[in-house]
């Protein structure tokens, strides 16, 4: 996919109009991670939700053409999120300070 100055507009118009990106349970992503060899890893499938690993966040996807698999991404490990616009972008609006998490 070729990146040109109007798509780079585009996103950025998007973006502007965006208070916050949130991640769908159900909604279907394509994720890159490290994987500790020369290649990042891909995972695409279905997001299930957050967990802990260890002492970290982690994303938890059903990995797709996997009967039943179920992939942990430690969040220190993501390197990059793939989705279209209608998936997961929600437009300004209030939201509670209570109702946000954040994974450090």
């Amino acid at each position: 996919m070729k990146i040109t100055e109007e798509k780079i507009i585009n996103i950025m118009e998007m973006l502007s109009k965006m208070d916050m990106i949130e991640i769908r349970k159900g909604g279907k992503y394509r994720v890159l991670s490290d994987s500790g060899k020369d290649d990042p890893m891909e995972t695409n499938g279905e997001f299930a939700g957050y967990t802990i690993l260890g002492e970290e966040g982690a994303l938890v996807f059903k990995v797709d053409g996997q009967k039943e698999l179920l992939r942990l991404i430690p969040v220190s490990n993501l390197i990059a999120i793939e989705f279209s616009p209608d998936e997961v972008v929600q437009e300004k609006k209030n939201i509670s300070k209570d109702s946000i998490n954040y994974i450090s």
